[in-house]
């Protein structure tokens, strides 16, 4: 099993940033999601795999009542083109919570009978990880191996995203700037 270095996205970022290790490009979301209002307390399991594609628990965490709009959250899934939950290779459904506001910052029905939602919010800024990492996101722990990516859009909000959940879910628009 490899080594997960435990890190503040802040100082992480900002040190990246400075040092020139990281390397800002900007991509766009594409894909469509299946969600639900989550039930307060419902524990959610987001997997994802290493560099080497094998599973790994990238989170767990529970459902919670938003505090500024006091709903819970979302339990969102990726979906295929027929409307399906995503199920990966190694049979593992990719979901996970977002907060109520921030869904509704992020998502728009696109398909009421199908429970399918459609990303809003344009160009979004993000940066590549080039080691093993835990970040500590959202009150619970976040694994994201080598290749993985930092959503920095919102310098008060930056959260981390798995290589392969980025090139299921975003379109790269800058790519002349993206690291190699």
């Amino acid at each position: 099993m490899e080594n997960y270095k435990k890190v503040n996205i802040y100082e992480y970022v900002k040190d990246g940033l400075e040092k020139g290790t990281m390397i800002p490009f900007q991509a766009e979301k594409y894909t469509r999601i299946i969600a639900r209002p989550g039930i307060p307390g419902e524990e959610i399991i987001s997997w994802s795999v290493n560099e080497n594609g094998e599973p790994i628990k990238e989170r767990v965490s529970q459902v919670k009542i938003d505090p500024e709009t006091g709903k819970p959250g979302w339990v969102v899934s990726k979906a295929t083109e027929d409307g399906t939950i995503m199920i990966d290779a190694n049979g593992h459904e990719n979901s996970w919570i977002i907060g109520d506001k921030k869904f509704s910052q992020k998502y728009q029905i696109d398909n009421p009978e199908l429970g399918m939602f459609k990303p809003i919010g344009g160009v979004q800024t993000f940066v590549e990880i080039d080691e093993n990492i835990t970040l500590l996101q959202w009150g619970s722990e976040m694994q994201i191996a080598k290749g993985g990516y930092i959503n920095i859009t919102n310098l008060e909000d930056m959260y981390g995203i798995s290589a392969r959940d980025f090139n299921d879910t975003y379109r790269i628009i800058s790519s002349d700037t993206k690291k190699k």
